[in-house]
This record gives structure tokens, sequence and C-alpha cells, in this order.
């Protein structure tokens, strides 16, 4: 692949030309990491990681990632902006959050048994933490949940057939 010269001038023109994530994915790459290491920094996949650097590549017309990385640093474009921020939950005020499970001394060990926090995020429990055993439970307990609705709106349209009978 035959590049033609490499892209120079005002840091602001890299950043212009950039994304923010690109921006810092570079940064970690002039920080020497690798694909892998990278994508965990910035919860993406690996695949993402190289693809942002591959339309780097392209936008400033050099050949590596090693030389890409080097003209950001030796401009100054890691020192004027900020790192890039994945998108998270927007946590909404849900009322009152709940004490944690030691200020209940009278808690009885049978609750804290069958404690499985949500599945969804709450104000309490902004991300999915959860055990290997809570990732079991919760599909088991939605599958029965829903074969219990089931079957009881069978039952109603079995009974409601045999009063119209």
């Amino acid at each position: 692949m035959l590049y033609s010269s490499p892209v120079h001038g005002d840091p602001d023109n890299y950043i212009s030309l950039l994304s923010a994530a690109q921006i810092e994915t570079l940064r970690h790459v002039f920080e020497h990491k690798n694909s892998k290491q990278i994508a965990r920094l910035m919860n993406v996949s690996p695949h993402t990681v190289d693809e942002r650097v591959r339309r780097v590549l392209k936008k400033l017309n050099v050949s590596n990632r090693i030389e890409a990385a080097r003209i950001l640093a030796v401009n100054g474009v890691f020192d004027h902006v900020t790192p890039y921020q994945p998108l998270t939950y927007q946590l909404i005020d849900l009322g009152e959050v709940a004490p944690p499970d030691d200020a209940e001394p009278g808690r009885s060990s049978f609750r804290r048994l069958f404690d499985i926090g949500s599945p969804f995020p709450t104000a309490s429990q902004p991300a999915n933490r959860h055990g290997l055993m809570e990732r079991i439970i919760w599909p088991i307990l939605i599958a029965f949940a829903t074969i219990l609705a089931f079957s009881a709106l069978y039952s109603i349209l079995v009974g409601l057939g045999r009063v119209m009978t």
C-alpha cells in the first residue's frame, strides 16, 4: 500500500480529522499497548480497535500505527483532548438508595441466600456485576414465570370455553 506524505501542521487539524475514540486509541498505541489491551481499557472489541486504527492510517496517510501515534504525540494532540469516555447508563433518580447488607443486622440468612439482585440497572447497582450463579438463576426464574403465566392463561381460556358451550 503506497501512502502520500503524512498530514503535517496544526494539532487542531488532527483533532478535527479524528474522533475522540480514535485519538484515545492512538494514545494507548503510543503507550505501547496492543489491540487486546486497548480493547479491555476502552470496553470495545479488538476488532473495533483495529478498525479505528485502519481509519486513522487512511486519514493521516501513514503506513503504521506507531507512526500515526508518534505524529499525534509530537504535535501535542494528546495534551489538547480529554480522554474518551464510553457511554454508560445514566442513573435515574429512583428515590432512596437501599442500605447495604451489613446495615440490617436482623436480616435472615434465608433471605440473604436468595438475594440475587435485579437483572437490570438500578440506582444501587448501576452495572451488571452478577456472578455465575445469578446468571444461571435469572433465566430459569424467567422461564418458570413464563410457563406459569401461559398455564394460567390456558386455564382461563379452557374455563371460558366450557362456560360458553
